[in-house]
C-alpha cells in the first residue's frame, strides 16, 4: 500500500517497479495493472511508454491507436512535413474529414499528379483540376495546414488545436451528440495536453511512434492492462492496483457498496505473490482521501515501501529509478 503526491508519480513509479521486476526475472505477461474505469489507465500507458515496458490493453485499445487521435496526429504530421511524400499517408486519412468533396476519382487525380511531378499529395491540390466544391475546400485546407505548420513559436498542442479548430475536424465532433464523439473529444483533449509538452512536431510524433510500438508488437510479451471486471478469474505474478481512493473506489455513484467491496476482493486476490495499492493526495487537481476499502486489508499483510525507494513512501528520485531500471533492462535483451 503506497501513496504519492501525485497521479504522475502514481503512474511513474508503477512504471519503474514494473520494470524491475522484469530486470529480476519476471515475465512480462505475468504482471498486471488492474483499476476500476478505463478512463484510469492514460496515465500508467503514458509512464509504461516512456519507460518503454510493452503492454496491452485488455478488451480496448491503446490511447495512441484511437481514431481521433491518429487523425489529429496525421494532421500534424502533414503541417511538419507538407512537401514530404512519407506524409502522403497522412494526408489520405485526412483529407476528407470533415468532408470536402473528395471522392475516389478526385483522390486518384490528385495521385496521378503527385506521381508525375514527384511532389507530395497535398502540394498537389493546387496542381490538380478538380470540381469546384473539391478545388476550393481542399486548397483552403493546404493553406491552414501549411499556415499552421509554420507557427514554431507555438508548442506542439496549440498548433493540433488550431489544426483541429481551422480544419473543421472539432466542428464535425460538436456536430455529432453521439457518446463516441464525445469520446473523441476527450480524447484529443487529452493528446493535446501530452503535445504541450513538446516544442518540435517529431519529437510528439517519436513519442506516439513508441507507443503505437508498444501495444502492438507481435509476439512479444506484454504487461497487461484490464479492468476490474475483466479480471474476474485470471490471475498474476504481480498485480498493480492504482487509484484506490474514495469517489474513484468506490465511486460517488456507486448504489451496491457491498459489490464494490467484492471488486476489490477479485482485484487483490488476483495477485499470486504480490498485489500493490496505490493511492494519491491530488489527482487531476482535485484532493483525494485513501480508499475506504484499505481498511479492509488486515495489518499484517500491508508494506508501505518498495526495496528502491527512500523514506516512508516517498520517491525523491522517480525518473532515475526508472531510467536506471531501463539500462538494466536493455542489458539484458528486454
Amino acid at each position: 500500500m503506497l501513496q504519492f503526491s501525485y497521479m504522475s508519480e502514481e503512474a511513474d513509479a508503477i512504471a519503474a517497479e514494473i520494470g524491475r521486476r522484469a530486470a529480476s526475472g519476471c515475465a512480462w505477461h505475468d504482471i498486471a495493472v488492474i483499476y476500476r474505469q478505463n478512463r484510469l489507465s492514460r496515465a500508467i500507458e503514458e509512464a509504461l511508454i516512456q519507460a518503454r515496458v510493452p503492454y496491452e490493453i485488455v478488451g480496448d485499445v491503446g490511447f495512441y491507436q484511437r481514431v481521433a487521435v491518429k487523425d489529429a496526429l496525421a494532421l500534424l504530421s502533414l503541417a511538419a512535413r507538407p512537401d514530404d511524400r512519407q506524409s502522403d499517408e497522412a494526408f489520405r486519412r485526412v483529407a476528407n474529414k470533415p468532408t470536402r468533396g473528395l471522392g475516389a476519382k478526385g483522390l486518384g487525380a490528385i495521385e496521378l499528379r503527385a506521381r508525375d511531378q514527384d511532389i507530395s499529395l497535398l502540394a498537389a491540390v493546387s496542381e490538380t483540376r478538380l470540381s469546384q466544391k473539391a478545388a476550393v475546400a481542399l486548397r483552403e485546407f493546404e493553406r491552414v495546414v501549411r499556415e499552421i505548420g509554420a507557427q514554431e513559436d507555438l508548442t506542439v498542442g496549440d498548433r493540433m488545436r488550431l489544426l483541429l479548430e481551422d480544419t473543421g475536424y472539432y466542428d464535425m465532433l460538436r456536430a455529432d451528440d453521439s457518446d463516441e464523439a464525445a469520446t473523441q473529444m476527450e480524447n484529443l483533449a487529452e493528446l493535446a495536453d501530452v503535445a504541450d509538452r513538446y516544442r518540435k512536431i517529431d519529437h510528439l510524433m517519436e513519442h506516439a511512434s513508441l507507443a503505437s510500438g508498444a501495444p502492438g508488437e507481435k509476439g512479444k510479451e506484454r504487461v497487461q492492462l484490464l479492468t476490474m471486471h475483466r479480471a474476474k478469474g485470471l490471475e498474476f505474478r504481480h498485480v498493480f492496483l492504482p487509484a484506490w481512493e474514495d469517489n474513484l473506489f468506490p465511486g460517488t455513484n456507486a448504489r451496491n457498496l457491498d459489490e464494490e467491496r467484492r471488486l476489490a476482493y477479485v482485484a487483490l486476490t488476483r495477485a499470486m505473490e504480490q498485489a500493490t495499492v496505490t493511492s494519491c493526495d491530488y489527482r487531476q487537481g482535485t484532493s483525494s482521501t485513501p480508499s475506504r476499502f484499505l481498511n479492509d486489508i488486515p495489518p499484517g499483510n500491508r508494506i508501505s515501501h518498495w526495496n528502491w525507494q527512500v523514506g516512508q513512501g516517498a520517491i525523491p528520485s522517480t525518473r532515475s529509478a526508472w531510467e536506471q531500471t531501463r539500462r538494466e533492462l536493455d542489458a539484458l535483451g528486454l
